[in-house]
């Protein structure tokens, strides 16, 4: 029996190894019969020239039609259909397409189309956040190309490492990333470029997602990853047929990311030095480029300048094609809101809040729809059983979703309401302080005009005591020039000299006040001593000793701002720029910083209140 047994054991070993065997020698077979590079069929030259006419319907037509009549494997039309459907904006069929060209092992003569179709499955999985799938099928590509020997794997390879690292560094897995992405490094530098210089455009640009990938986290590396970029940009720019319009924007990438980096870092200096390179480029005076511009302004809350870019958001978006679903109100309408609202723009900030709540809903209702196409699309090709399932997975996501983009529509709500609370609370706030300023103001005119009447009975009074005293002395009675004197509005000297600070000053400020000399823009200490012929000194004791320690500055200051705001609400027709000229400011910004100095509001915000 336990002869039979041994028996038994070794025949079964030597029937798996047997398999074993067979298996290996038929990998090393297809191995060996993978092509060292792309071959094109002619089925391939009739569908990729229709698919570079622009037209993609046509393309796609063109491809199901070949595949029809045999001329496009399986595989190849499966990619060329993906494509279609992507540039279509058909996400879920795109995806679809993918998944059935990678269901399978391919056959050798269509080894890099599969490989370019995962690829392209890879990085789309990636857009939609489908981490778990996306890293598997990374993975499962990498394998299969680390047992081929053939110089076009090493583009590949880099993408699907970076697409690797960029999943791994959304599921918070950083040294697993760091990995990922010095692997994509390692692949760039072997690959070969050719005449067209695509192969090292593309590095380029492989580098610059991982530089971004590290400046959104606040990684110390992003300062490597730039400077790999620079290398790349050199060897780029030495190449006799690269293109000038991409050598000038990859430069400028630079520039960008070398700002965000210092800025990461507290160097603001060197990051504004590098910035103002940037924008010194024509990508950086592109609309792309000013957009793209606008996290480096946030980040350097040079929030005037993100804001004033942000107007072009719109023009952008409708550009480049892209609709204002949940990533791009994340990506681009947030940071727009935050610009606004810290430059102080508070009624742009609150449109931008209002345009976030309205797009919210139609943003929510595409993902929907695009959600039950795919699913439906599931359905008709793997079977109820697979749709159900996955319908279930889509449900969950979306209820994450929901309850996410849901407590962000609450969010903006209440911001919304607070900023129009705001903005009456401010209105009625300034309606107060603009009705106490004119009250005051008025009240400040009515109390000169009673001073001067009784100025005009006080020489009366006094002529009639010293005619009852019999002792009638000579002096003055009133500081109001006499025409009589011959001097004009010159005023003698002789006639004031005698009189103590407190006259003085009173004396001084009837003639300012009365001859409106406040008025003149150059007025100063030196109009006031041609006209009445004092020294500089004793005008100054004056007005320090006898007007209650106000300088000739401060109260020559006072009379043009209530001579402005006389003016604002007898002449409301006159700009700010008009009553700063009447009123005897050097300048509208001089008159408007006085003015909020003095009443806590601008001059046009008091205009528009008493409107």
């Amino acid at each position: 029996m336990m002869r039979v047994f041994r028996y038994i054991l070794g025949v079964l070993v030597l029937v798996g190894m047997a398999a074993l065997t067979a298996c290996e020698g038929k990998n090393e077979q297809s191995q060996d019969d993978i092509p060292k590079k792309k071959t094109r069929t002619r089925g391939d030259s009739i569908a990729l020239a229709a698919r570079f006419t622009g037209d993609f319907e046509h393309f796609l037509a063109v491809t199901d039609s070949l595949a029809n009549k045999g001329e496009l494997s399986p595989i190849r039309a499966g990619g060329y259909r993906g494509v279609a459907y992507f540039q279509l904006g058909q996400i879920d069929k795109c995806i679809e397409c993918f998944r059935k060209v990678i269901a399978n092992d391919p056959p050798a003569e269509d080894f890099w189309e599969y490989i370019h179709a995962g690829t392209n499955l890879v990085i789309i999985l990636n857009s939609q956040r489908d981490y778990d799938t996306a890293m598997r099928t990374a993975l499962r590509l990498i394998d299969m190309l680390k047992q081929v020997d053939s110089p076009v794997r090493a583009g590949e390879m880099q993408t699907l490492y970076l697409c690797l690292g960029d999943t791994q560094m959304m599921l918070e897995r950083h040294e697993e990333a760091k990995a990922s992405y010095d692997e994509a490094y390692k692949w760039v530098l072997q690959t070969p470029n050719d005449s067209t210089c695509r192969p090292l455009a593309a590095s380029f640009e492989t580098l610059e997602n991982i530089a971004v990938t590290h400046i959104n986290h606040h990684l110390d590396e992003a300062g490597v990853w730039v400077d790999r970029m620079d290398s790349l940009c050199v060897i780029y720019e030495k190449q006799p047929k690269a293109i000038e319009r991409e050598k000038k924007a990859f430069q400028a990438l630079v520039y960008l990311h070398r700002a965000q980096v210092c800025q990461m870092r507290g160097q603001e200096k060197d990051a504004a030095r590098y910035y103002a390179e940037y924008m010194k480029t024509d990508y950086g005076q592109s609309l792309e480029g000013r957009i793209n511009g606008c996290d480096y302004l946030v980040e350097a809350r040079r929030y005037n300048e993100a804001a004033d870019n942000y107007t072009q958001l719109d023009r952008f978006i409708k550009e480049w094609g892209y609709d204002y679903d949940l990533e791009t109100i994340g990506n681009n309408l947030l940071p727009k809101l935050r610009s606004n609202y810290y430059a102080d723009r508070k009624d742009s900030a609150l449109r931008v809040a209002l345009q976030i709540a309205e797009v919210y809903d139609s943003a929510l209702i595409r993902q929907k729809r695009s959600e039950s196409a795919e699913l439906a699309t599931i359905y008709d090709t793997q079977g109820k059983e697979r749709q159900i399932a996955e319908e279930h997975a889509r449900n969950r996501l979306f209820s994450a979703i929901s309850t996410s983009t849901g407590i962000l529509a609450l969010l903006i709500m209440v911001f919304a309401i607070y900023m129009l609370r705001q903005w009456r609370f401010t209105k009625e706030k300034n309606r107060i302080l603009a009705q106490q300023i004119t009250e005051a103001v008025e009240y400040k005119k009515k109390y000169r005009e009673l001073k001067q009447s009784q100025a005009q009975i006080l020489p009366e009074t006094e002529e009639f005591n010293q005619a009852e005293d019999g002792n009638k002395t000579e002096g003055i009675t009133t500081p109001l020039p006499s025409e009589e004197a011959g001097g004009g509005s010159a005023v003698i000297i002789s006639d004031i000299t005698d009189l103590n600070d407190e006259q003085m000053f009173l004396c001084l400020r009837d003639i300012i006040e009365n001859e409106q000399l406040f008025l003149q823009s150059d007025f100063g200490r030196q109009t006031l001593i041609d006209h009445t012929g004092l020294s500089k000194e004793r005008i100054g004791a004056a007005f320090s000793q006898g007007g209650e320690n106000i300088s000739l500055p401060q109260y020559i200051r006072e009379l043009r701002l209530d001579y402005a705001i006389h003016l604002m609400n007898d002449q409301p027709e006159l700009n700010i720029e008009m009553v700063s000229q009447a009123s005897g400011f050097t300048s509208a910004d001089t008159f408007t910083r006085n003015f909020r100095a003095k009443y806590g509001m601008t001059p046009t915000a008091y205009k528009q209140t008493k409107a």
